[in-house]
């Protein structure tokens, strides 16, 4: 993988670019119905899954959640079954790991001086912060963007965007670090360079717009 010569900024995507979460939500899913005895159909557990990776979905899972839960009988107020829902997934999501290389990659990469850091998530906050907590990133990144810092949501560009603007940087000297069609699609939209990882995904993804396409932060 090589940067481009006038890149001053690095912006990386966390789940699935960062760490190996992919299959996190999903599961999830299927574990807080089975804390009720209640198995959801095949079909729900497709369904969850698009609308976790907005995969051609515009369902949002708030909303949908304490539907499902009602449907079956399961007596929680829907606040609730949505705070139980995200303290599940933050303790799963905790204990994912670091994608391969990527501990190195960011250490060097600090190291060297030569670039601010940045993540770009559409997790929430008290998410990003908990799994940047558990791997020791804190003094990693200087920028992170949460859900809470934007509105429309890749391949929409807002969240990077967003995130150039807190860097003080300009398009061109970002490289963004994406997983995903979606996310690849909204960096090169931003203006910036795009760089896609396939390490965190059991299904291959189309990064035909990312300028450049590595296995994994090994390939450094």
């Amino acid at each position: 993988m090589n940067l481009p010569a006038n890149a001053k900024f690095l912006l990386f995507d966390m789940d699935g670019t960062l760490v190996d979460t992919e299959a996190v939500g999903p599961q999830n899913f299927i574990n807080q119905f089975r804390k009720y005895g209640i198995t959801p159909t095949l079909e729900e557990q497709e369904l969850f899954a698009k609308i976790w990776r907005r995969d051609g979905t515009d369902i949002n899972q708030d909303d949908w959640l304490p539907e499902i839960a009602h449907k079956y009988g399961i007596n929680r107020s829907p606040d609730d079954y949505i705070k139980e829902f995200y303290a599940m997934y933050v303790k799963a999501i905790v204990a994912a790991p670091a994608l391969p290389g990527v501990n190195n990659f960011l250490q060097k990469i600090k190291v060297s001086g030569r670039y601010k850091l940045a993540v770009a998530t559409a997790s929430k906050r008290h998410q990003a912060e908990a799994i940047s907590a558990h791997h020791g990133w804190q003094d990693i990144f200087d920028v992170l963007v949460t859900s809470e810092d934007f509105i429309k949501h890749k391949p929409n560009p807002e969240v990077f965007l967003v995130t150039i603007e807190k860097l003080g940087a300009k398009p061109a000297q970002c490289v963004v670090f994406e997983d995903s069609k979606n996310g690849s699609i909204a960096g090169s939209a931003a203006g910036c360079y795009v760089i896609g990882i396939r390490a965190g995904n059991s299904e291959p993804q189309d990064l035909s717009n990312a300028d450049q396409v590595v296995e994994s932060l090994r390939d450094t």
